[in-house]
Protein backbone atom coordinates (compact mmCIF):
# COMPACT_ATOMS: atom_id res chain seq x y z
CA UNK A 1 0.00 0.00 0.00
CA UNK A 2 3.21 2.35 -0.69
CA UNK A 3 0.53 4.53 -2.99
CA UNK A 4 -0.87 5.73 0.20
CA UNK A 5 1.63 7.62 1.34
CA UNK A 6 -0.39 10.02 2.99
CA UNK A 7 -1.80 7.29 5.13
CA UNK A 8 -0.57 5.56 8.27
CA UNK A 9 -2.31 2.48 9.08
CA UNK A 10 -2.81 2.39 12.95
CA UNK A 11 -4.42 -1.35 13.06
CA UNK A 12 -6.89 -3.64 11.45
CA UNK A 13 -10.55 -3.25 12.01
CA UNK A 14 -11.96 -6.56 11.03
CA UNK A 15 -12.58 -7.99 7.07
CA UNK A 16 -15.72 -9.25 5.09
CA UNK A 17 -16.91 -10.63 2.01
CA UNK A 18 -16.25 -7.08 0.53
CA UNK A 19 -12.52 -5.99 2.16
CA UNK A 20 -10.68 -5.30 4.78
CA UNK A 21 -11.08 -2.51 7.23
CA UNK A 22 -8.13 -0.21 8.72
CA UNK A 23 -7.65 2.33 11.44
CA UNK A 24 -5.43 4.87 9.71
CA UNK A 25 -4.17 8.55 10.16
CA UNK A 26 -4.18 11.44 6.96
CA UNK A 27 -1.18 12.87 8.22
CA UNK A 28 -1.76 15.93 5.87
CA UNK A 29 -4.72 16.74 8.07
CA UNK A 30 -3.89 14.85 11.34
CA UNK A 31 -7.16 13.37 10.98
CA UNK A 32 -8.15 9.47 12.13
CA UNK A 33 -10.03 7.99 9.14
CA UNK A 34 -11.60 4.54 8.10
CA UNK A 35 -10.35 2.62 5.22
CA UNK A 36 -11.80 -0.09 3.56
CA UNK A 37 -9.29 -1.81 1.05
CA UNK A 38 -10.31 -4.59 -1.72
CA UNK A 39 -8.41 -6.25 -4.24
CA UNK A 40 -8.46 -5.54 -7.79
CA UNK A 41 -9.32 -9.02 -8.78
CA UNK A 42 -12.99 -8.84 -7.09
CA UNK A 43 -15.74 -6.55 -8.80
CA UNK A 44 -15.37 -3.22 -7.35
CA UNK A 45 -18.25 -3.26 -4.49
CA UNK A 46 -16.09 -0.18 -2.82
CA UNK A 47 -16.80 1.94 -6.40
CA UNK A 48 -20.77 1.20 -5.47
CA UNK A 49 -20.39 2.07 -2.50
CA UNK A 50 -18.55 5.21 -2.91
CA UNK A 51 -21.92 6.02 -5.45
CA UNK A 52 -24.18 5.60 -2.30
CA UNK A 53 -22.01 7.57 0.35
CA UNK A 54 -21.63 10.06 -2.47
CA UNK A 55 -25.50 10.46 -2.45
CA UNK A 56 -26.19 10.24 1.42
CA UNK A 57 -23.41 13.13 1.78
CA UNK A 58 -23.86 15.24 4.58
CA UNK A 59 -27.49 13.48 6.10
CA UNK A 60 -27.18 12.65 9.56
CA UNK A 61 -25.53 9.36 10.85
CA UNK A 62 -23.77 7.88 7.82
CA UNK A 63 -20.22 8.82 7.55
CA UNK A 64 -18.53 11.23 5.54
CA UNK A 65 -17.11 9.72 2.65
CA UNK A 66 -13.35 11.32 1.39
CA UNK A 67 -13.24 9.27 -1.99
CA UNK A 68 -12.19 6.36 -3.84
CA UNK A 69 -7.90 5.96 -4.32
CA UNK A 70 -6.94 2.79 -7.17
CA UNK A 71 -3.80 1.44 -7.16
CA UNK A 72 -2.16 -1.32 -9.21
CA UNK A 73 -3.54 -3.90 -7.31
CA UNK A 74 -6.35 -2.25 -4.74
CA UNK A 75 -9.31 0.21 -4.71
CA UNK A 76 -9.30 1.60 -1.29
CA UNK A 77 -12.10 4.08 -0.07
CA UNK A 78 -11.99 6.65 2.58
CA UNK A 79 -14.29 7.95 4.89
CA UNK A 80 -14.68 9.19 8.99
CA UNK A 81 -13.50 6.66 11.73
CA UNK A 82 -16.62 5.68 13.75
CA UNK A 83 -16.67 4.03 17.08
CA UNK A 84 -17.72 0.61 18.03
CA UNK A 85 -20.56 -1.46 16.79
CA UNK A 86 -23.73 -1.98 18.44
CA UNK A 87 -22.61 -5.78 18.02
CA UNK A 88 -19.68 -5.29 20.15
CA UNK A 89 -21.26 -3.30 22.44
CA UNK A 90 -23.80 -5.39 22.88
CA UNK A 91 -21.47 -7.98 24.11
CA UNK A 92 -19.32 -5.57 26.32
CA UNK A 93 -22.89 -5.21 28.24
CA UNK A 94 -23.34 -8.87 28.51
CA UNK A 95 -25.78 -9.43 26.18
CA UNK A 96 -28.82 -7.96 27.07
CA UNK A 97 -30.10 -3.89 26.88
CA UNK A 98 -32.40 -2.23 28.32
CA UNK A 99 -35.63 -1.08 27.19
CA UNK A 100 -34.18 2.46 27.21
CA UNK A 101 -31.42 1.87 25.51
CA UNK A 102 -33.00 0.05 22.86
CA UNK A 103 -35.36 2.77 22.54
CA UNK A 104 -32.65 5.44 22.37
CA UNK A 105 -31.18 3.24 19.36
CA UNK A 106 -34.25 2.01 17.74
CA UNK A 107 -35.61 5.75 17.04
CA UNK A 108 -32.30 6.62 15.25
CA UNK A 109 -31.50 3.77 13.28
CA UNK A 110 -35.58 3.88 11.99
CA UNK A 111 -34.31 8.05 11.00
CA UNK A 112 -31.37 6.22 9.35
CA UNK A 113 -33.53 3.16 7.33
CA UNK A 114 -35.81 6.59 6.26
CA UNK A 115 -33.41 8.92 5.15
CA UNK A 116 -31.52 5.63 2.86
CA UNK A 117 -34.78 4.87 1.33
CA UNK A 118 -35.79 8.44 0.48
CA UNK A 119 -32.27 8.12 -1.88
CA UNK A 120 -34.00 4.82 -3.37
CA UNK A 121 -31.90 2.32 -1.57
CA UNK A 122 -32.44 -0.43 0.51
CA UNK A 123 -29.92 -1.52 2.82
CA UNK A 124 -30.52 -5.17 2.72
CA UNK A 125 -28.18 -6.26 5.52
CA UNK A 126 -29.46 -5.04 8.55
CA UNK A 127 -27.17 -6.19 11.53
CA UNK A 128 -25.27 -4.97 14.58
CA UNK A 129 -22.49 -4.97 12.89
CA UNK A 130 -23.91 -2.24 10.74
CA UNK A 131 -24.36 0.34 13.12
CA UNK A 132 -21.56 2.49 15.05
CA UNK A 133 -21.79 5.13 17.58
CA UNK A 134 -19.50 8.37 16.35
CA UNK A 135 -16.54 9.14 18.74
CA UNK A 136 -16.01 12.94 20.25
CA UNK A 137 -19.17 14.88 19.93
CA UNK A 138 -21.13 12.45 18.07
CA UNK A 139 -20.65 9.55 20.76
CA UNK A 140 -24.11 9.26 21.44
CA UNK A 141 -25.54 9.16 17.73
CA UNK A 142 -25.86 5.61 16.03
CA UNK A 143 -24.31 5.64 12.31
CA UNK A 144 -25.51 3.18 9.55
CA UNK A 145 -22.72 2.09 7.42
CA UNK A 146 -21.71 -0.62 4.78
CA UNK A 147 -23.95 -0.91 1.97
CA UNK A 148 -21.66 -3.46 -0.24
CA UNK A 149 -25.33 -5.41 -0.50
CA UNK A 150 -27.56 -2.12 -1.18
CA UNK A 151 -29.81 -2.21 -3.89
CA UNK A 152 -31.90 0.77 -5.83
CA UNK A 153 -35.49 0.04 -5.29
CA UNK A 154 -36.02 3.34 -7.68
CA UNK A 155 -34.83 2.85 -11.31
CA UNK A 156 -36.19 5.66 -13.41
CA UNK A 157 -38.73 7.04 -11.46
CA UNK A 158 -40.23 3.14 -11.41
CA UNK A 159 -40.04 0.83 -8.34
CA UNK A 160 -38.98 -2.54 -8.76
CA UNK A 161 -41.14 -5.30 -10.04
CA UNK A 162 -41.73 -7.72 -7.50
CA UNK A 163 -39.78 -11.78 -7.98
CA UNK A 164 -40.00 -14.97 -6.81
CA UNK A 165 -37.06 -16.20 -7.68
CA UNK A 166 -34.34 -14.10 -5.86
CA UNK A 167 -31.55 -15.12 -4.22
CA UNK A 168 -30.93 -14.64 -0.63
CA UNK A 169 -29.16 -11.57 0.29
CA UNK A 170 -28.19 -10.48 3.98
CA UNK A 171 -28.05 -12.10 7.03
CA UNK A 172 -29.88 -14.82 8.33
CA UNK A 173 -30.53 -14.05 11.79
CA UNK A 174 -32.59 -10.80 10.82
CA UNK A 175 -33.45 -11.05 7.85
CA UNK A 176 -37.25 -11.12 6.72
CA UNK A 177 -38.92 -14.38 6.22
CA UNK A 178 -39.66 -13.45 2.63
CA UNK A 179 -36.19 -13.01 1.83
CA UNK A 180 -36.10 -16.49 3.01
CA UNK A 181 -38.45 -17.88 0.83
CA UNK A 182 -36.63 -15.88 -2.49
CA UNK A 183 -39.20 -12.42 -2.90
CA UNK A 184 -38.01 -9.66 -3.75
CA UNK A 185 -36.86 -7.01 -1.22
CA UNK A 186 -38.53 -4.05 -0.78
CA UNK A 187 -38.63 -1.13 2.22
CA UNK A 188 -40.27 -3.53 4.34
CA UNK A 189 -37.72 -6.17 4.35
CA UNK A 190 -35.29 -3.63 5.74
CA UNK A 191 -38.02 -2.30 8.56
CA UNK A 192 -38.72 -6.03 9.19
CA UNK A 193 -35.29 -6.92 9.83
CA UNK A 194 -34.58 -3.73 11.79
CA UNK A 195 -37.44 -5.37 13.94
CA UNK A 196 -35.71 -8.42 14.65
CA UNK A 197 -32.86 -6.83 15.96
CA UNK A 198 -34.54 -4.74 17.77
CA UNK A 199 -35.65 -7.87 20.02
CA UNK A 200 -32.59 -9.57 19.78
CA UNK A 201 -31.09 -6.53 22.03
CA UNK A 202 -33.88 -7.01 24.49
CA UNK A 203 -33.93 -10.59 24.59
CA UNK A 204 -30.31 -11.67 23.97
CA UNK A 205 -31.42 -14.42 22.54
CA UNK A 206 -34.26 -15.17 18.85
CA UNK A 207 -36.08 -18.20 18.38
CA UNK A 208 -34.13 -19.25 15.29
CA UNK A 209 -30.32 -18.75 16.42
CA UNK A 210 -27.91 -21.80 16.41
CA UNK A 211 -29.69 -23.70 13.72
CA UNK A 212 -27.49 -25.37 11.15
CA UNK A 213 -28.04 -26.94 8.11
CA UNK A 214 -25.72 -29.47 5.77
CA UNK A 215 -26.02 -26.64 2.92
CA UNK A 216 -26.00 -22.60 3.08
CA UNK A 217 -29.63 -22.96 1.49
CA UNK A 218 -30.70 -25.59 4.43
CA UNK A 219 -29.53 -23.19 6.78
CA UNK A 220 -31.63 -20.60 5.55
CA UNK A 221 -34.61 -23.21 5.15
CA UNK A 222 -34.42 -24.69 8.70
CA UNK A 223 -34.38 -20.95 9.80
CA UNK A 224 -37.08 -19.83 7.70
CA UNK A 225 -39.07 -22.68 9.06
CA UNK A 226 -38.79 -21.59 12.90
CA UNK A 227 -39.54 -17.73 11.67
CA UNK A 228 -43.20 -18.58 10.21
CA UNK A 229 -43.82 -20.99 12.62
CA UNK A 230 -43.12 -18.75 15.61
CA UNK A 231 -45.97 -16.56 16.50
CA UNK A 232 -45.42 -12.89 16.77
CA UNK A 233 -47.31 -13.40 20.11
CA UNK A 234 -44.51 -15.83 21.38
CA UNK A 235 -41.74 -13.61 19.77
CA UNK A 236 -42.63 -10.74 21.96
CA UNK A 237 -43.33 -12.18 24.80
CA UNK A 238 -42.77 -10.63 28.00
CA UNK A 239 -41.92 -7.34 25.72
CA UNK A 240 -43.89 -4.06 25.21
CA UNK A 241 -46.53 -4.61 23.41
CA UNK A 242 -45.15 -1.94 21.13
CA UNK A 243 -42.88 -4.30 19.65
CA UNK A 244 -45.25 -6.95 18.86
CA UNK A 245 -47.25 -3.90 16.81
CA UNK A 246 -43.80 -2.74 15.18
CA UNK A 247 -43.74 -6.53 13.44
CA UNK A 248 -46.96 -6.72 12.72
CA UNK A 249 -47.44 -3.62 10.98
CA UNK A 250 -43.90 -4.87 8.97
CA UNK A 251 -45.64 -7.98 8.25
CA UNK A 252 -48.59 -6.75 6.47
CA UNK A 253 -46.70 -3.68 4.22
CA UNK A 254 -47.41 -4.73 0.36
CA UNK A 255 -44.37 -4.75 -1.80
CA UNK A 256 -44.44 -1.33 -2.93
CA UNK A 257 -45.93 0.10 -0.35
CA UNK A 258 -44.51 3.06 1.12
CA UNK A 259 -43.67 2.58 4.65
CA UNK A 260 -45.23 5.02 7.13
CA UNK A 261 -42.23 5.51 9.10
CA UNK A 262 -43.86 7.84 11.61
CA UNK A 263 -46.38 5.15 12.79
CA UNK A 264 -43.04 2.84 14.00
CA UNK A 265 -41.56 6.11 15.45
CA UNK A 266 -44.23 7.05 17.01
CA UNK A 267 -44.36 3.45 18.80
CA UNK A 268 -41.32 3.58 20.30
CA UNK A 269 -41.46 7.28 21.16
CA UNK A 270 -44.57 6.82 22.77
CA UNK A 271 -43.20 4.09 25.30
CA UNK A 272 -40.45 6.09 26.18
CA UNK A 273 -42.16 8.87 27.40
CA UNK A 274 -45.14 6.59 28.79
CA UNK A 275 -41.97 4.86 30.58
CA UNK A 276 -40.73 8.47 31.70
CA UNK A 277 -37.34 7.81 30.74
CA UNK A 278 -35.29 10.59 30.43
CA UNK A 279 -33.91 11.48 27.17
CA UNK A 280 -30.06 12.18 28.02
CA UNK A 281 -28.45 9.69 25.51
CA UNK A 282 -26.87 7.53 28.51
CA UNK A 283 -26.93 3.99 27.04
CA UNK A 284 -26.18 0.63 28.70
CA UNK A 285 -22.82 0.62 27.67
CA UNK A 286 -21.65 4.31 29.20
CA UNK A 287 -23.07 2.92 32.40
CA UNK A 288 -21.31 -0.33 32.41
CA UNK A 289 -17.75 1.56 31.39
CA UNK A 290 -18.62 3.73 34.34
CA UNK A 291 -18.67 0.99 37.12
CA UNK A 292 -15.90 -1.11 34.99
CA UNK A 293 -13.73 1.84 35.68
CA UNK A 294 -14.85 2.15 39.42
CA UNK A 295 -14.20 -0.90 40.47
CA UNK A 296 -10.86 -0.82 38.66
CA UNK A 297 -9.92 2.28 40.56
CA UNK A 298 -10.93 0.82 43.58
CA UNK A 299 -8.56 -2.40 43.28
CA UNK A 300 -6.02 0.13 42.24
CA UNK A 301 -6.24 1.11 45.62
Amino acid sequence: MNELKNYTIIKKLGSGAFGTVYKAKNNKENKIVAIKVEDKEKTSRLEYEGKIHKDLDNIVGFPRFYGIIKTKKQTVSIMDYLGPSLEDLFEFCGNKFSVKTVLMIGIQILNRIESLHKKGYLHRDIKPDNFLIGTGKEKSRIFMIDFGLSKKYVVNSEHLKYDTNKSFTGSFRYSSIRNHKGIEQSRRDDLESIGYMLIFFLKGRLPWQGLNGSTKSKRSQNISNVKSNTSLNDLCKNLPKEFLLYIKYCRVLQFKQEPDYNVLRSLLITLFKESQYKLDYIYDWNIVAKEKKKVLLNNKT
